[in-house]
């Protein structure tokens, strides 16, 4: 898990970002990681440029349109990386953290930080390094809702989370949202 130093938990829920005190490998590696996507960016806009129109270019302009929206979206998931999404419930506060705990063990996370209002939900995701490296999911509770955020921790960048954050807030709302079934209909049954 990358390290997130002096994690200041309330004023994280209260901002709706997470904040932290970063070292100078963090702050490198999102220079390094906007510098990436600016460069995917750049290229593919060149290259759109260049393009002759013909009748057999239109590989090469979806060519430079996936490049360029690839470079685009990373860009806006490292920008965002830091911000916290909301989903709202109608459960109990406790309930949603039982929940949420079920939840990662199920899916095998290794669950760590369970306090009052955070839980982190960490799973392995270079499975080509040496070093362990994991995507964590950060989740805060309020009443009514939970904060959560994404963060990935690489072996040489910690990219953004470009696509799991989508399947992790799916299933974030589908536990938060079902009812507990009715074990009384079930015992008649």
């Amino acid at each position: 898990m990358r390290q997130l130093k002096n994690l200041r938990i309330t004023k994280s829920i209260e901002s709706k970002k997470l904040i932290y005190e970063e070292d100078w490998f963090d702050k490198f590696d999102t220079f390094t990681n906007y510098l990436m996507f600016l460069g995917l960016i750049f290229f593919s806009t060149l290259l759109l440029y260049d393009i002759k129109p013909s009748a057999n270019s239109n590989l090469e302009y979806m060519i430079s349109i996936s490049v360029l929206m690839v470079g685009l979206y990373g860009f806006y998931c490292k920008f965002t990386e830091k911000n916290l999404k909301e989903i709202k419930f109608d459960i109990h506060k406790e309930d949603a953290k039982q929940r949420i705990l079920e939840y990662g063990r199920k899916n095998n996370y290794r669950v760590s930080k369970i306090s009052n209002n955070l839980i982190f939900l960490n799973e392995p995701s270079d499975t080509l390094s040496f070093k362990d490296c994991e995507k964590t999911t950060i989740i805060f509770f309020k009443e009514q809702s939970i904060l959560y955020t994404l963060i990935n921790e690489g072996s040489r960048t910690n990219r953004p989370v470009l696509i799991s954050q989508h399947i992790t807030r799916i299933d974030l709302k589908k536990i938060l949202s079902l009812k507990k079934p009715n074990t009384q209909k079930l015992k008649e049954v």
